[in-house]
């Protein structure tokens, strides 16, 4: 028997475990079979679970939500606690270049080996769900099944689990118990399913907070509402909540090759807390920042709690071995691509921004952190994103655009891109480009030595300019650090 429309045969290998993969219906890319509009409830996971024996349960539990951030906090707090010994189960998405990433042991993506026989091991399960509810399971929500069957398969102390779409509906909010809800920095983004109002996504991403929560985190917020959204969704269980913004304090103490100096302040430290801290962050970007400081505000209630025990040592090693590609990732461009300049090659800078206020922080990160005199933006977005507000936003910032797309299902064509850059006062230009590679070597020709070559606009776009790339450059020094020993 087939398990779903269009895929025939064993799952053999990894290729064959994608395909089988790809024939339910994913939202994501917007392939497989799939009702006129989607009907998100967790009816089909928690029946999934059971017939695997909900592998979801037994181990130390954080689920993470939000609107911005949530995959960098994400891998932050397992690279923490890895660093503090334990062993680490890792379920984000979307993935940047294969599927296998997003199941993670000890921070390391599946082996396509055993990716594939993992796929083959549920296979009887999905197929006997389908035989009850044909065409109703989605590709997110098999994944969503095989990372906690991994997760047990693998033993792991601990899961770190990022929500897919929303929180209260998401196929990930399925515990008898977690330890952290954290929910990351909230903004507008798909509201044709969360809602148009910011209240409204709010309300839907704080409910992953329930009885069943030791804990309750609040990154620091744009909208003041939006916060208040989640402290009262957090007092209505009652949940105690940590709201990171008025418990910690950040300073950024310098920028070296290897990442930015950060000090962080306790207000009211716990009894063994430092009051006082400087740590090292690989990743760029004030806003992660934040994100490294609500994984440690996260640590810190894990700490106290005696669900983990995470020494200053092993949080300094995490927080400082941390990597997230693709997040105002920098590279050299390759010769090939570049212009004959004296001066060398104009460094790449790839960030998977997706929305106008992500955009709006990689413009801001790059002018801070990346010193250049004209910045050239490569630019391509999937269909189901606010283009217009992405595009007014660059044209601020920038007069050299390279409208493109990316090898995705749900990328718009170059031409829509383009025709977004309306503003009549912009006197920059724009050029349309097939591909990520032609925009690449059409900005590389353009750009001067001391340039910067901006790609955004989805991480299907960054997934596609990394292949052409060389290896990772170091980050220009804005300003060395203070002594780290304070």
């Amino acid at each position: 028997m087939s398990t779903a429309v269009g895929f025939q045969g064993p799952i053999g290998d990894y290729r064959s475990a994608v395909d089988w993969l790809m024939s339910f219906a994913d939202f994501e890319r917007g392939s497989g079979p799939r009702r006129a509009k989607p009907d998100f409830a967790l009816d089909r996971i928690r029946s999934l679970l059971r017939r695997l024996g909900d592998p979801q349960h037994g181990r130390v539990t954080i689920h993470i939500a939000g609107s911005k951030g949530k995959g960098s906090t994400a891998a932050i707090i397992e690279s923490i606690l890895r660093a503090a010994g334990f062993r680490t189960g890792l379920f984000t998405s979307p993935h940047l270049h294969e599927f296998t990433e997003r199941i993670r042991i000890l921070s390391a993506p599946l082996p396509e080996e055993e990716f594939a026989r993992l796929c083959e091991q549920i296979r009887h399960v999905i197929e006997a769900d389908q035989a009850e509810d044909d065409g109703h399971i989605s590709t997110f929500e098999i994944l969503t099944a095989l990372s906690f069957h991994t997760f047990h398969a693998h033993d792991v102390d601990v899961q770190i689990v990022e929500v897919g779409l929303g929180g209260r509906l998401d196929c990930t909010n399925v515990f008898a118990r977690t330890d952290a809800a954290v929910i990351a920095s909230l903004s507008h983004e798909h509201t044709d399913i969360l809602g148009d109002q910011i209240t409204q996504i709010a309300s839907e991403k704080a409910g992953i907070i329930s009885a069943a929560c030791r804990s309750a985190i609040l990154a620091p917020q744009r909208y003041r509402e939006a916060a208040d959204v989640v402290r009262n969704a957090a007092d209505d269980v009652p949940v105690p909540l940590i709201d990171v913004g008025d418990s910690y304090l950040t300073e950024l103490t310098g920028v070296e090759p290897w990442g930015q100096w950060f000090r962080v302040t306790r207000r009211n430290p716990r009894p063994g807390e430092q009051p006082r801290a400087m740590h090292l962050l690989p990743l760029l970007g004030r806003h992660q920042v934040d994100n490294a400081l609500t994984a440690i505000a996260t640590i810190d209630v894990l700490n106290a709690s005696g669900v983990v025990s995470v020494p200053s040592e092993a949080l300094h090693r995490g927080l400082a071995t941390v990597r997230w590609p693709a997040r105002l990732e920098s590279f050299d461009l390759p010769q090939a691509l570049a212009a004959n300049e004296p001066g060398g090659t104009p460094t790449v800078v790839i960030d998977g921004a997706h929305n106008a206020e992500s955009v709006q922080r990689a413009l801001d990160a790059c002018r801070d952190y990346f010193p250049h005199e004209q910045l050239h933006v490569v630019f391509g977005v999937l269909g189901d994103k606010a283009l217009r507000d992405m595009a007014n936003i660059i044209q601020t910032r920038s007069a050299h655009v390279y409208a493109t797309t990316s090898n995705h299902p749900r990328a718009r064509p170059p031409q829509q891109v383009a025709d977004a850059f309306t503003d009549p006062d912009w006197n920059g230009r724009v050029a349309i480009h097939p591909d990520s590679r032609s925009a690449l070597s059409a900005a590389g020709q353009q750009a001067r030595a001391d340039d910067l070559i901006l790609v955004l606009g989805s991480l299907s776009l960054a997934a596609d300019a990394r292949r052409f790339l060389s290896a990772p450059s170091e980050t220009h020094i804005v300003r060395r650090a203070e002594d780290p020993t304070l």
